[in-house]
């Protein structure tokens, strides 16, 4: 067979990478799956239990608070070991936990359930990071912001089919059954992804040569691995630049905008509209189903016009972002306006999450750009950040709502926060690995210190020499200026 269009892909063979994209596919699925069943099966363990709503909410709640404890965590390790093994390793822990929930509610009751929940958040919170880790050394910069969609599009396939087949198995097994079987499908997941992932293109059992080939000329190669004191380096660096801000700012504007609808759009057509969600459930699923057809076939089509129009990496993951916020932000500011009509209401909220599908080419691809070497620590800082737009989003509109008594403002507040979005990513993200910003980039940041601690040294020797000149006549041992010059520094 012959190597097509000079990008390792051989007849109509699926390549490597595109093996490696639905494997990560899988993961999202798996993931969003075991997140959103307990919203169904709450209902069924209540029902039993007896909660109150404070209970009802902590067990909500449970899987947030543990999943932003290890998200850095876990990028530091896939940084340092390699994102497959922390991947395969987290979705296995995170089955394990869900599977063992009922025995938790047996000995513990409602305190089990909840605690349960938080050892699986804690499991599944380096999932992101290192897939997002494995991803970069797969992917050549053209081909990240059609594989970030669709990765993003298991999250959504897993939204949708979460509440049915929970409840189905609920009604025909019970509670305790469906969250084994959910916790044993996960486990063996992460036993198909141990056998099929692969770290990199070059230990790839089923990776072509021609692809490996085509890969190398396209992926800028690592150059070593992590020495001693690069999980502090790394960690820093992940602070330290503004272009990992620029998308920390995006995912967070974007989790607190698609948490804010999600969350409140139910309460808002009960409270507007007198419906009650059970009869809402075409305006509440609308919007989803049009974020999925935004991220399957107008992504693609638009990419493909950004190639054509030789709009760069970086002017495309800025066009996907910002028309994305903008478009959300002029819907959110509209809403009060549609306020007497709830097809007019539904047509903004499916505008605005379905431009909200645009991200994932943009500012979510972009995590693959900026760093080749802390890919892990990035992915991890800034989904910790965005986890927590998701955690106290819900808190600040019910505060907004609270002192307002509208609506209105919780539209304006976060229809503004879009718009600095667009300011922030607009004017300081960037496709160009930190490491190509050095003027040698073959040396690590402690190698760099070094010499720039020597360059002053050298500085001084160069002052002192000429202030000896200058006052004595004599010039002093070039040993001396040196000794001195080093003590100063």
């Amino acid at each position: 067979m012959s190597v097509q269009a000079g990008e390792g892909r051989v007849g109509s063979r699926l390549a490597a990478r595109d093996s490696m994209v639905l494997l990560v596919f899988g993961c999202r699925l798996v993931q969003t799956v075991l997140r959103m069943a307990m919203g169904a099966l709450v209902v069924y363990i209540c029902e039993e239990h007896s909660c109150t709503p404070a209970s009802k909410g902590w067990i909500l709640s449970a899987h947030a608070f543990g999943y932003c404890t290890t998200q850095v965590l876990g990028g530091v390790l896939a940084d340092r070991a390699g994102g497959c093994g922390v991947a395969g390793g987290a979705l296995a822990a995170a089955g394990l936990a869900l599977a063992t929930t009922p025995a938790a509610a047996a000995l513990l009751g409602l305190g089990g359930v909840v605690a349960a929940q938080v050892v699986m958040g804690i499991a599944m919170g380096p999932l992101f990071p290192a897939t997002m880790q494995v991803l970069a050394k797969w992917l050549p910069p053209n081909e990240r912001a059609f594989a970030s969609t669709a990765l993003d599009s298991g999250i959504t396939v897993g939204s949708l089919v979460a509440v049915p087949i929970s409840s189905a198995l609920a009604v025909h097994f019970g509670w305790r059954p469906a969250l084994v079987i959910y916790g044993l499908a996960a486990i063996a997941y992460s036993a198909l992804w141990a056998k099929h992932a692969a770290e990199r293109p070059d230990c790839c059992p089923y990776c072509s040569e021609g692809e490996q080939a085509f890969l190398a000329s396209a992926l800028p190669q690592t150059k070593r691995q992590p020495e001693a004191g690069a999980d502090a380096d790394g960690f820093l660096e992940a602070l330290r630049h503004m272009r990992f801000w620029a998308i920390y700012v995006a995912h967070f504007a974007f989790n607190y905008s698609v948490y804010f609808i999600n969350s409140w759009s139910a309460t808002y057509y009960l409270e507007v509209f007198a419906m009650r969600p059970e009869h809402a459930g075409l305006h509440l699923s609308l919007p989803h189903a049009v974020n999925m057809l935004v991220k399957v076939c107008a992504t693609p089509i638009i990419a493909r016009a950004m190639r054509v129009c030789s709009f760069s990496d970086l002017g495309c993951r800025r066009a996907f972002s910002g028309v994305g916020f903008l478009v959300a932000a002029a819907c959110l500011r509209l809403l009060p306006y549609a306020a007497g009509s709830a097809s007019a209401t539904t047509a903004l909220f499916s505008t605005a999450l379905g431009f909200m599908g645009l991200h994932p080419s943009g500012f979510k691809a972009n995590y693959m750009d900026v760093t080749r070497e802390h890919g892990g620590v990035v992915s991890g800082v800034g989904n910790t950040v965005a986890s927590v737009a998701s955690s106290i989003g819900p808190l600040l509109v019910s505060q907004v709502r609270a002192s307002s008594g509208s609506w209105s403002p919780v539209f304006h507040s976060v229809a503004m926060l879009n718009l600095l979005a667009i300011l922030i990513f607009g004017t300081l993200s960037s496709t160009t690995p930190i490491e190509e910003d050095c003027r040698s980039p073959q040396y690590t940041w402690q190698e760099l210190r070094s010499k720039a601690q020597l360059a002053r040294i050298l500085g001084l020797v160069q002052r002192r020499a000429h202030a000896g000149r200058r006052h004595s006549g004599l010039v002093a041992p070039a040993r001396c200026h040196v000794v001195h010059a080093a003590a100063e520094c």
